[in-house]
């Protein structure tokens, strides 16, 4: 039997993408996570033997034995994936860790100065900032859609011409911020010190030669390996793999509210283009995973959000992050979640809904249904998000007009008591019966706490 799950957060992130990839991949013995995306995803997964790691770079399956797979539709950094490496050798105690991992020749790489660039930029912005998580995934992006072959990819971590090309993209880099350097002096004290490191760094000839000793190192350790043998050795498998994407469709590039987004794409279709290019023929089944409440970290619009819950929902693992900001905390918002279902067109089959152990001991849950919307006529009721598609840089003007409407709405909330005196399985009924009822679509399981033993089939989505 071969089939391939594929994971998909429908939210603003954090949806507990990780905890599910790990406990599909103990219940169906995953033999490949193949991941999507970027290493800005930090996926947080419990084992029952109190076991937990947070996963970047590889498979939140890692331990219980999946093996990873870079998809050419990741963006790596070989120095993180050197340093997850050893976490996991040393701390965990798995010491091939290194022969579990394939990257695929076409993965784009995060170089150093890229990385950098990310950071001033985000500086810069000041009290603007969009939320960044600082390494550089986003900057690495637009960089390659305007120089092309001159990119870093992975088949070129072992060539002799590597050096070339990081020197090219340094004096790029170099180019385009130097006048930065030059206006250190006229920024803000508390952002001078900062970005003048930081440019110190990237215009450091043994920046250059630090980042070609670590891909050395990676080359070294970890294969880099073409289309063909995914098709064969990973796909062509009997057995299963779960794809796990990183963030979540409302920060997705495209159908995100502009700007606060990532520039990685975060819906299923990535996936299944993976699968098509392959020639699967193995059952798949794809699952959208959305926390019982909404979340985001970092800037950008949350309607939902609530500072009452945020201090009855404290998140011990998303605290305050120097680049991303804060985390916030939400009611579960209706619209945002047949809009992420609307983005990924028909190609979600169940859903995953997470942390209902965490409002139950509220006694009550909120759910948005619509948004009150402030004009200079009065109120109008939005009931439902439009879904624009167009070619992206009108696609992109759209979203933004749509992310700034977002400041003029307040939610409008039913809530649900739940009686200490009744069953938490009742609740969860109640719980996971108005979710699949509002959103059409069957609710595969639920997670009542962060490890495999936490998750709970539903029979035929009920």
């Amino acid at each position: 039997m071969k089939k391939a799950f594929i994971v998909t957060g429908l939210g603003y992130g954090d949806e507990g993408k990780g905890s599910v990839t790990h406990w599909l991949s103990c219940q169906h013995k995953a033999h490949t996570v193949i991941r999507t995306g970027g290493p800005q995803a930090l996926h947080h997964v419990v084992c029952k033997d109190d076991t937990s790691h947070v996963f970047s770079q590889f498979g939140s399956g890692t331990l219980r034995g999946s093996a990873t797979h870079l998809s050419k539709n990741m963006v790596i950094d070989p120095h993180a994936i050197l340093a997850e490496g050893e976490i996991l050798k040393y701390e965990h105690g798995i010491r091939g860790i290194f022969d579990m991992m394939t990257i695929h020749e076409d993965a784009l790489v995060i170089t150093p100065f890229s990385a950098i660039a990310g950071r001033v930029r985000e500086l810069l912005r000041g009290k603007n900032r969009r939320g960044s998580v600082g390494i550089g995934v986003g900057e690495t992006i637009l960089d390659s859609e305007i120089i092309g072959e001159a990119a870093i990819r992975a088949k070129d971590l072992s060539k002799p011409y590597l050096r070339e090309k990081l020197e090219i993209i340094q004096r790029r880099k170099w180019a385009e911020f130097e006048i930065f350097a030059d206006r250190a002096s006229e920024l803000p004290s508390n952002v001078k010190e900062r970005v003048t490191s930081e440019l110190a760094q990237m215009n450091d000839s043994d920046t250059v030669q630090w980042m070609i000793e670590r891909c050395a190192e990676l080359v070294k350790h970890v294969c880099v390996v073409d289309t063909e043998f995914v098709a064969k050795r990973i796909l062509g498998a009997e057995g299963t793999v779960v794809f796990e994407g990183s963030q979540g469709v409302l920060l997705d590039r495209y159908y995100g509210f502009h700007p606060y987004t990532t520039k990685v794409r975060a819906t299923p279709l990535t996936a299944k283009e993976i699968l098509r290019e392959c020639e699967y023929d193995g059952n798949v089944q794809s699952l959208g995973i959305l926390r019982a409440y909404h979340t985001r970290h970092g800037a950008g619009p949350f309607v939902s959000e609530s500072a009452g819950l945020m201090a009855q929902l404290p998140d011990e693992t998303n605290k305050e992050h120097p680049w991303q900001g804060s985390f916030r905390v939400g009611h579960f918002d209706l619209l945002l979640a047949r809009y992420a279902l609307e983005v990924c067109r028909g190609a979600i089959d169940g859903l995953v809904i997470t942390c209902i152990d965490r409002v139950l001991p509220l006694g009550r849950w909120g759910m948005c249904l619509a948004y009150d919307i402030k004009n200079s006529l009065g109120t109008d009721i939005m009931r439902d998000l439009p879904v624009y598609r167009k070619e992206p840089a009108d696609q992109l003007k759209m979203q933004e007009m749509l992310s700034r409407s977002f400041s003029q709405c307040t939610p409008r909330l039913d809530m649900y008591e739940f009686s200490e005196r009744e069953a938490p399985e009742k609740h969860i009924t109640t719980l996971t019966s108005v979710l699949r009822d509002s959103l059409n679509i069957p609710i595969v399981a639920v997670s009542v706490g962060p490890t495999e033993a936490d998750k709970i089939e539903m029979e035929n989505g009920q």
